[in-house]
């Protein structure tokens, strides 16, 4: 039996994780379907800009029909299309005369079922599309390298999202620890006072006082370890590895400048919004050339090279050739000239989108630095403060014992520490989320530089 217990313990330790944020990140990168997805994306545009290019080549196909019939028509065609007419099939037999006008030739009129086997090979290829298909491939090539900058927005995206989801599950272990130390310093106030009470030195409604915090300091620590395996389990989605059971330290991804001026010039370089946006502006105006191919005449041929005969043949005195070069020349139509403005018009849209989105970045990125001077400012305001919460509930404690306060005011300074603490967490979550969200909105990459902030005990 204990060997059992021992297996299967050791089972437990094997198949559990401690995960740190980077660990957390490249386990997310590998295993991400919505990445996954975007990586095939990636592939059928790439796809898409190839068949463009194959359309350049022309198409070489086989084709072999065959039919049979009686039909007066398709029959006399065959027979010339194999080189087997004779006078015969013109009625030469019945011809009486010049008078016989009203002649109806029987072997052309009432011809017998024949068959039918054409083999061909055709060539078919575009010449001159108006610059067309060089547009359309231009197009393509820039909707592959669209995909492959949507690609890294979403890596970009999804690793702000795994930071909130791991410093959050670094936060509630960190209320749970806060917790923890919480309930051993009200279990040693509520011993206090029952041996108070005892020597009849506090009455019994400060031990039911102490008795009552006791159960709400549990209720907080029952609450704080299920935020942690929520936390846990959002994070373990993120990253599809549920052995995880638990997490590092709270992760800080710093800026090197946080100058403006600075930070905006790199997010115009390096936000990928701004990347896919410009490529949707010069996909715009090739559209415009586009547009302007029905002003150009389209050349096109056509080789064709088979055997016609009523039984399956390759002799080549039943072969035949056709190579045709047409051109077709739009002479009028109204609807091409509209069909152009409107192109010119979408690429003026999309230029206007483009300072739109420089203005946005412009504007999200002074929140952003506002936000984490914010933060900052509240975080050394919460270290301080905590500093001296733990001062006056160490006095507190002091004062208890001496019975200087009466142990409500005691429960009151734990509350407030208990509750100073709970700040401070928070408030360093919040800027490590601030900090992120500069890295996210310049471009920065969340892999680089990162720092880890160890738990403020």
């Amino acid at each position: 039996m204990h060997k059992i217990y021992l297996s299967l313990l050791l089972t437990s330790f094997t198949y559990a994780q401690t995960i740190n944020f980077n660990d957390a990140l490249n386990l997310t990168f590998k295993n991400n379907k919505d990445l996954k997805n975007q990586k095939l994306n990636i592939d059928l545009a790439k796809l898409n800009a190839e068949n463009v290019n194959a359309l350049s080549y022309g198409k070489l196909s086989f084709e072999e029909q065959v039919n049979r019939t009686n039909h007066a028509g398709y029959v006399f065609n065959s027979k010339l299309s194999s080189r087997e007419a004779s006078f015969s099939d013109f009625g030469a037999i019945e011809y009486t005369g010049p008078n016989a006008v009203t002649v109806q030739p029987e072997n052309l009129n009432n011809p017998k079922d024949r068959n039918n086997f054409n083999t061909k090979l055709n060539y078919d290829i575009p010449l001159f599309t108006g610059f067309k298909l060089s547009n359309q491939k231009e197009i393509l090539k820039l909707q592959h390298k669209a995909n492959e900058v949507k690609y890294n927005l979403n890596k970009r995206q999804i690793s702000y999202e795994v930071l909130k989801a791991y410093n959050s599950a670094v936060v509630a272990k960190e209320f749970i620890q806060a917790s923890k130390k919480a309930k051993e310093s009200i279990s040693f106030i509520v011993k206090s006072a029952k041996a108070f009470h005892k020597e009849g030195l506090v009455t019994k409604i400060d031990v039911k006082q102490a008795q009552v915090h006791n159960l709400n300091i549990n209720t907080k620590y029952l609450e704080a370890q299920n935020k942690f395996e929520l936390a846990l389990a959002y994070l373990k989605f993120l990253t599809s590895k549920n052995e995880i059971n638990d997490v590092e330290n709270l992760k800080y991804i710093e800026i090197e400048d946080s100058n403006f001026d600075n930070l905006y010039k790199k997010a115009l370089e390096n936000a990928d919004e701004l990347k896919m946006q410009d490529i949707n502006n010069k996909a715009k105006k090739k559209n415009i050339e586009i547009s302007k191919a029905d002003y150009y005449p389209t050349i096109y041929s056509h080789l064709e090279y088979g055997f016609n005969n009523d039984k399956l043949t390759l002799n080549n005195q039943k072969d035949y050739y056709n190579a045709v070069i047409g051109l077709k020349y739009t002479i009028f139509d109204k609807t091409r000239d509209i069909e152009k403005q409107k192109s010119q018009i979408e690429y003026k849209k999309s230029l206007l989108d483009y300072e739109k989105l420089q203005e946005a970045i412009k504007l999200e990125l002074k929140k952003s630095l506002l936000d984490l001077n914010s933060k900052e400012k509240i975080l050394k305001e919460k270290k301080e403060t905590l500093v001296l919460a733990n001062d006056i509930y160490k006095q507190s404690q002091l004062m208890y014992k001496n019975h200087l306060i009466a142990i409500i005011d005691l429960l009151a300074q734990e509350a407030s520490l208990r509750n100073t603490q709970a700040e401070l967490i928070v408030a360093k979550y919040e800027k490590s989320l601030a900090l992120a969200k500069i890295n996210l909105i310049s471009g920065n990459s969340f892999v680089k530089n990162n720092t880890t902030l160890k738990v403020i005990k």
